[in-house]
């Protein structure tokens, strides 16, 4: 379901955003996927200062410019950063915050790489 919900994410973007501009895959997959680390990153963030969930997803829903996929795909972070503990201390909750924003990057960009090299 991830996996769907992120593809159609990924094309919903790309389509839309780089229609006008000739970009190399790299090129698309840094620029989506370093969104998506910034998105996580905020997510976590808030997470760690004790932001309740139904905040961060109520948030998410008022955003009526968002393509549908991408919004079930941010609010799977959401879900995602939810899951991890909040930790007491500031450097913890700053290495939670990085290694977050690390691992939504690196999902995002190992399932935009396989989609393309299906497509070859």
């Amino acid at each position: 379901m991830k996996r769907i919900l992120l593809v159609a994410a990924l094309f919903t973007i790309s389509f839309n955003g780089f229609a006008k501009e000739k970009m190399t895959p790299g090129d698309a997959i840094d620029l989506i996927c370093g969104g998506i680390g910034e998105y996580s990153e905020s997510i976590m963030r808030s997470r760690q200062l004790g932001e309740n969930i139904a905040n961060n997803i109520a948030v998410l829903n008022k955003n009526k410019n968002m393509a549908e996929p991408t919004k079930a795909y941010h609010k799977e972070i959401i879900y995602e950063a939810y899951k991890e503990p909040k930790w007491s201390t500031k450097e913890n909750q700053d290495n939670a915050v990085t290694e977050f924003s690390n691992k939504m990057y690196l999902t995002c960009a190992k399932a935009f790489q396989k989609e393309l090299s299906e497509l070859d």
